[in-house]
């Protein structure tokens, strides 16, 4: 499809003045809304891409990414703590999801709640060790770093 390779060519502007058509055909609209939020988040347009968000979530699509995106939109937008509850509503939906529990400890690291943070990124460890690699270049954490547990999982 033209869009998502306007998307993946790093032209999220080419992409959103192509999706007008798409998203006026009914069958279409929950498909063309996820590539209008990915342009969007990639326009730094987060208010926008949550306005598309609200309207996916009432199509059957994927949850676990209209939460992840929303959160990482919030964040963004400076609003935390409800990135936060985006997070604790996938990792409570979907409890295996590992970057859940990696977003979910990064945004609890970036609120000042250690103790929360090391237990989502243990978790998330846990469930995938490749999670492991991320930790040491992940500047959210940087609150962390001095916890043992956190060094433990450096070495694990």
């Amino acid at each position: 499809m033209e869009i998502e390779g306007w998307l993946d060519l790093d032209c999220p502007e080419h992409a959103i003045g192509k999706l007008s058509d798409l998203l006026g055909v009914p069958g279409a609209r929950p498909a063309a809304l996820s590539l209008r939020v990915r342009a969007l988040v990639a326009t730094s347009r987060y208010e926008e891409a949550l306005a598309d968000l609200d309207e996916i979530r009432h199509f059957d699509h994927d949850p676990e990414w209209a939460d992840m995106t929303e959160a990482w939109c919030r964040k963004r937008l400076g609003d935390l703590p409800a990135a936060i509850e985006c997070m604790e509503r996938l990792v409570d939906r979907a409890n295996h999801s590992a970057i859940g529990h990696f977003n979910l400890g990064c945004y609890l690291a970036l609120a000042g709640e250690p103790d929360r943070a090391l237990d989502e990124v243990t978790l998330s460890c846990g469930i995938d060790p490749s999670f492991r690699k991320l930790l040491a270049e992940e500047s959210d954490l940087d609150s962390l770093r001095d916890y043992t547990e956190f060094q433990n999982l450096l070495v694990g």
